[in-house]
């Protein structure tokens, strides 16, 4: 985050111009304040509140139990970010709000943004994983934990905006029967493809406290008939055969090569000659200038999982090695920064 200019008085616009203001510490005060009111105006239930109709603070915190006082602070920094606007003293969402965090909306990622608040502790100890190398290991919670339900919910509704156009752009050739989802986690990817394929059901291998998620969703949907669960370690364990389709979404950013060559091995074990697989994640893109975003979600992939953001060059010569022919790159246009690579089994 960078400090703004906007609003600023003659005299501050021309100190921050020059120089003069320590905008590191508005950048490490005000980067925690935004995360914190966006988490908690989702927590508490008023953006919900403010979505079923507009209110002063006095009723919003009546409704839902606040105190009167941070209520009005906070709605008034949802103003100031651009989430309400406020007319003849009542708050309202506005028009981006409604579509993103009204919980109701098919858009929605409230359940996301709540969901972040797990990470504040990550961020917090980054220090420490500095000096030692050692990661938080998210995938590690125990299956029972609430941890599982809060994580799997708000990546489904990052999912739900994506998967309908990569159902359609993952072109499966003849009539497919079956698909391996690696990872799978929530399932939707494979619900969509399984609903644009009549013939075709899924398997989704996942960690048990991923994979129990997921099945609520899945049966929620209709559809536990046609993509069901195994519960496994996609590093490891077994992953059959006969697939006509494997996917591996939004995984290989959290293992070492020699974890990737390992799984792509058995990747092409497990699929029929001319089988496709599909991965679909974030990729260093080394010719181009990287994004602050790039680069934060590189420095994230190693804080939570101990990995890195892989090049699109070493995804290849994986492949390459692993016996597929060479992948077709598909952009995600729901998904920035993503992109989704299509290779077939050779033979």
């Amino acid at each position: 985050m960078r400090l703004s200019l906007h609003g600023a008085h003659p005299g501050e616009w021309l100190a921050l111009r020059a120089g003069l203001v320590p905008v590191a510490a508005a950048e490490a005060w005000a980067g925690m304040g935004l995360s914190g009111v966006l988490i908690t105006a989702v927590r508490t239930g008023m953006l919900a509140r403010l979505a079923r109709q507009p209110s002063t603070s006095a009723e919003l915190a009546a409704d839902l139990g606040l105190d009167p006082l941070p209520t009005r602070l906070l709605l008034d920094c949802l103003r100031s970010a651009g989430h309400l606007r406020c007319r003849a003293g009542r708050y309202e969402l506005s028009r981006s709000s409604r579509r993103w965090l009204d919980p109701d909306s098919p858009l929605s990622v409230a359940g996301f943004v709540a969901g972040t608040a797990d990470y504040w502790t990550w961020w917090s100890g980054l220090d420490e994983v500095t000096r030692s190398g050692q990661p938080v290991g998210h995938h590690g919670w125990p299956p029972e934990d609430p941890y599982w339900r809060r994580y799997i919910s708000g990546q489904l509704e990052l999912a739900r905006l994506s998967a309908p156009e990569v159902a359609r752009k993952l072109r499966l050739p003849g009539h497919p029967r079956s698909l391996l989802d690696i990872g799978g986690g929530h399932g939707w990817y494979s619900a969509q493809l399984c609903r644009r394929h009549p013939g075709l059901t899924a398997t989704v291998l996942d960690l048990p406290g991923s994979a129990a998620v997921g099945r609520d969703i899945i049966a929620g949907a209709g559809l536990a008939d046609r993509v069901r669960y195994r519960d496994g370690d996609a590093t490891k364990d077994e992953l059959g055969d006969g697939y006509d389709c494997v996917l591996c979404f939004n995984l290989v950013h959290h293992l070492t090569a020699d974890q990737i060559r390992g799984l792509l091995a058995r990747i092409r074990d497990a699929l029929v000659p001319g089988g496709t697989l599909a991965i679909m994640d974030a990729f260093a893109e080394p010719s181009r200038r990287k994004s602050a975003a790039a680069n934060f979600l590189g420095l994230f992939v190693y804080l939570s999982s101990g990995s890195q953001v892989h090049t699109p060059a070493e995804l290849r010569g994986w492949l390459r090695e692993a016996g597929f022919a060479p992948p077709r790159r598909i952009p995600v246009l729901r998904i920035p920064g993503q992109a989704l690579y299509v290779a077939r089994k050779a033979g």
